[in-house]
């Protein structure tokens, strides 16, 4: 789960530059106008980073950036404070992703949690 949560945020770093650079949303969502080569490259980048992602984990992501969470939807957890809405995340959801193989949503705004680097012990 570790591996997917950690694709999933490269995934997100990704599609924020895509929205960015992008306006109208990623490359392979602009209608049915042919792509540039460019355009093309980045498609397939983001193929290779949803690559490992299981389906029912793409497809909850997918849902919340299209929703109100646009930007941020998988956040980590730092010093056991959400890195989306700032609010401390109690110890029990701390100890379920340290554990856990499924995904652990903030009790406050609803993203996706995953543990930083430093609070994994």
């Amino acid at each position: 789960m570790k591996r997917q949560l950690c694709r999933l945020s490269k995934l997100q770093g990704f599609d924020n530059r895509m929205d960015t650079m992008y306006k109208s949303g990623l490359p392979e969502r602009m209608g049915p106008r042919k792509l540039t080569k460019k355009q093309r490259l980045l498609a397939n980048q983001r193929e290779g980073l949803v690559d490992g992602i299981s389906t029912p984990i793409l497809r909850t992501y997918e849902r919340m950036r299209e929703s109100r969470l646009k930007s941020n939807a998988v956040v980590p957890v730092v010093n056991g404070v959400c890195q989306g809405c700032y609010m401390v995340v109690t110890k029990s959801v701390i100890m379920e992703l340290k554990r856990s193989d499924e995904l652990i949503f903030c009790e406050h705004c609803g993203r996706i949690l995953f543990l930083s680097d430093g609070d994994v012990d």
